[in-house]
């Protein structure tokens, strides 16, 4: 399904803020530079912290961003199929540990409910996975306003190249002991 702006609705511009960053098109998480488009009676807020925020940044990433931006649309198409395959070859393997899957639609994490196996709550699984797995999951409780509320599930991202993914997959069949 392709991605269609809520502002490009009749109406709607004038009633929305538009947010995103280099980071997660072209892998570079770490540079936080984004941007964001809204009409101005909306924008108030941004631009009052936007004049606080560029004293942290880096001109030359700041090019680098906009140089970034000027890919050829080939670049979009062909991440989005590589992110598409990389997502299937992590929800089959994620089904095969036994996990229970929630496949994702608009994003590069899969949502994954972990209660097959012998931990209380999405913090300690992710612990145990860190510690004696070798792989890296998000707790998503962290993101709820009431944790429990997301206390069975936890978050891998499939932003990783094709190795890294079988490995993981691979070390969570071998390490992981369901109920």
């Amino acid at each position: 399904m392709d991605h269609i702006s809520i502002a490009t609705f009749p109406g709607m511009f004038e009633r929305t803020v538009t947010m995103n960053s280099i980071g997660k098109t072209f892998s570079l998480t770490g540079w936080k530079t984004g941007w964001a488009i809204a009409p101005p009676h909306l924008s108030w807020g941004i631009r009052q912290a936007h004049s606080y925020l560029t004293f942290a940044s880096s001109t030359p990433m700041q090019w680098a961003s906009a140089a970034a931006l000027r890919a050829p649309d080939s670049y979009f198409v062909e991440l989005k199929k590589d992110y598409m395959a990389k997502r299937d070859i992590l929800v089959e393997g994620l089904k095969d540990v036994g996990f229970n899957v929630f496949p994702p639609n608009g994003t590069y994490f899969v949502i994954v409910d972990h209660t097959p196996f012998e931990h209380e709550n999405d913090i300690a699984f992710c612990e145990y996975l860190i510690k004696e797995v070798g792989v890296v999951a998000i707790p998503t409780s962290v993101f709820y306003l009431n944790p429990e509320e997301g206390k069975t599930l936890v978050r891998f991202a499939f932003c990783k190249d094709e190795a890294t993914l079988r490995t993981a997959i691979e070390r969570m069949k071998d390490k992981l002991k369901r109920k």
